[in-house]
């Protein structure tokens, strides 16, 4: 799909494609999207929980309101994507990203393009909000990935 730090960003082919359009957008619009993570498998999700585990000095219960424990990230499916704002590469993965022209264009536009939110605050999950962290819902699969009961 695209690359940051040399890296490459997947996403099942649906997300993909409306992150490209939804990029398109952005850029028309004077702001650059950057992809910083898409999915990960399990033992990728597995060294990403216990290095930020180990950085923060945090304890077992803190660790899955900050990184998501693994087997049970979002970015496991395929649908979920970090993102930054080019001109504020600073504030990647920061909540400090809410405050980018980037994360206002996510807010007002986002949806049309099937994306939305994934942990705003106070969320039902109990996961530390992170304005960066967005979920493709916009087809079947997807809905039935994060909204089954």
């Amino acid at each position: 799909m695209s690359y940051y730090h040399g890296r490459e960003v997947r996403l099942r082919h649906a997300a993909a494609e409306n992150y490209r359009r939804m990029s398109a957008a952005a850029l028309a619009d004077g702001i650059r999207l950057v992809p910083i993570s898409g999915f990960r498998s399990i033992a990728e999700q597995e060294a990403l929980f216990f290095q930020v585990a180990q950085a923060r000095a945090l304890r077992p219960g803190e660790r899955a309101a900050v990184s998501a424990p693994p087997g049970y990230s979002e970015h496991h499916t395929g649908y979920a994507i970090d993102l930054g704002d080019a001109q504020f590469p600073q504030w990647d993965l920061q909540e400090a990203f809410e405050k980018t022209p980037a994360f206002r264009w996510l807010e007002k536009n986002a949806a049309r393009f099937g994306f939305e939110l994934s942990f705003p605050r106070g969320n039902p999950q109990g996961v530390s909000y992170e304005p960066w962290h967005w979920r493709f819902v916009g087809d079947r699969y997807s809905l039935e990935t994060f909204y089954k009961r």
